[in-house]
């Protein structure tokens, strides 16, 4: 079963949509319960303050007799079932009560001490919740006796739930609405951020169909190292494919030659034995010219998206080969390498551009070799000098220039410079020959690391 792929933005805006829903929903639980905790302290202190009225409003005859007025400030008191109730008792007798509280048996609290109080949530026999809150007194007439009263408040728990209940329609309808509202703007602000990547998928729409060869415009920061790694990425591709159409070109106009001569001397020569020394002279040229065409056009070019190669290493490896071929002639060699000398380069470039200098240096010096790799802030400089006989700065600088074709080049130095000379060219660099203060040929190479 093939899944169908989620756009970028649908899953963004899904996760947003999540977790603001969770959000929202968490905001609303936590809302809640605080407006409760709120609601049910506003209460005590209600009701505290209605046993202060009371207590206020409460007169002890010289007898000990509880006289209240007839009315309260607090109009509740004197509406039947309004949800407000108070009553004062002594020793489980109703001494007053309000109004209010008429038709109602509220079982309240015992009494719970002088000037004590003692809040509770009750259910009366007719399933009514209430809220009450019990406040010990103590009086004392002028006889000394003392008199222990219990003032009660109460408040039907309809009047807090309904408080709630608003409380809540109005949470529901803000946090819905702002989520929504969060949700536009969260949708409108992902269109407008993914606008470079629609942007980059509608360029390589057209890189693809042919009508542009690279991304081009401005990108924000974070997409400018992915675009400026997919140019190159493209312009290695077209100078590799520039570079194949180049050498097969070159490659058919160089075979012209030896084909020529193969063909001549097929016609014309009468001696077998000189015929097969001209057609293996020429087969062995064809070969070179094969074997040359193709390392052109297989060679990397720079590519900054290559892993990182290790010069030294590469050049030890090279050196403990060469040493073992030309065991007999004893080359000493001196390395001046430094630790850091990586470059962002395909490593069978460097074993054929290095292994190519290396083995003509090994070739042609009489028993010194030297190699340097230093660091520049451009790149990385190579040097690899002998102290053989050495090669005319005019000729060497014939053999090693770009684009000089191999069928006019001349043999020994031909074919492992040149291919030497179209490796550093892929890789943008530079590659010149100098007198060696041993003695022989110098070659110093150039190669940007960036």
């Amino acid at each position: 079963m093939i899944e169908t792929p989620i756009s970028l933005s649908g899953r963004l805006l899904t996760a947003a949509s999540i977790v603001l829903g969770a959000f929202l929903g968490l905001s609303a639980f936590s809302l809640n319960n605080a407006f409760k905790s709120s609601a049910e302290t506003a209460q005590y202190q209600r009701l505290h303050t209605h046993v202060m009225t009371i207590l206020t409003a409460a007169e002890l005859s010289s007898a000990g007799e509880l006289y209240m007025p007839e009315t309260l400030p607090e109009q509740k008191f004197s509406v039947p079932g309004s949800g407000l109730y108070a009553q004062i008792t002594s020793e489980n007798k109703i001494i007053w009560q309000s109004p209010s509280a008429i038709g109602l048996f509220l079982a309240l609290p015992y009494h719970p001490g002088p000037s004590l109080e003692q809040y509770e949530v009750i259910e009366l026999d007719n399933g009514m919740i209430i809220h009450n809150l019990a406040f010990g007194v103590v009086w004392e007439n002028d006889a000394g006796e003392q008199f222990e009263y219990t003032i009660n408040v109460s408040e039907d728990e309809v009047h807090l739930e309904a408080q709630t209940a608003n409380f809540q329609r109005g949470l529901w309808y803000w946090l819905g609405g702002t989520g929504l509202i969060l949700l536009l703007a969260q949708w409108w602000v992902l269109r407008w951020s993914l606008r470079p990547l629609n942007k980059a998928a509608k360029d390589l729409d057209a890189i693809e169909s042919g009508q542009h060869a690279r991304l081009s415009g401005s990108y924000p920061i974070e997409l400018q190292q992915l675009t400026r790694n997919i140019n190159r990425l493209l312009d290695h591709e077209q100078h590799r494919r520039l570079r194949y159409k180049n050498s097969l070109a070159d490659l058919a106009h160089s075979l012209k030659t030896p084909l020529a001569v193969l063909r001549s001397e097929v016609e014309n020569s009468d001696d077998l034995l000189q015929l097969k020394s001209d057609a293996q002279e020429q087969l062995d040229r064809l070969s070179h010219l094969v074997d040359y065409q193709l390392q052109r056009a297989a060679t990397e070019g720079k590519n900054n998206l290559l892993a990182p190669v290790s010069l030294g290493e590469i050049i030890h490896k090279i050196i403990t080969s060469l040493d073992k071929v030309y065991q007999q002639k004893r080359v000493r060699h001196q390395l001046e390498i430094e630790r850091d000398a990586f470059i962002h380069a395909d490593q069978d470039d460097m074993y054929e551009l290095l292994g190519n200098l290396l083995e003509n240096a090994y070739k042609y010096c009489r028993s010194q070799v030297n190699i340097i790799v230093r660091l520049m802030q451009s790149g990385i400089l190579l040097k690899i000098e002998d102290d053989g006989a050495g090669l005319p700065i005019r000729s060497g600088e014939a053999i090693i220039k770009r684009g000089r074709r191999f069928d006019s080049q001349q043999e020994g130095h031909g074919l492992g410079l040149a291919i030497a000379s179209d490796i550093v060219e892929a890789y943008e660099g530079t590659i010149e020959l100098e007198k060696s203060y041993l003695g022989g040929a110098c070659f110093v190479i150039k190669l940007p690391n960036q």
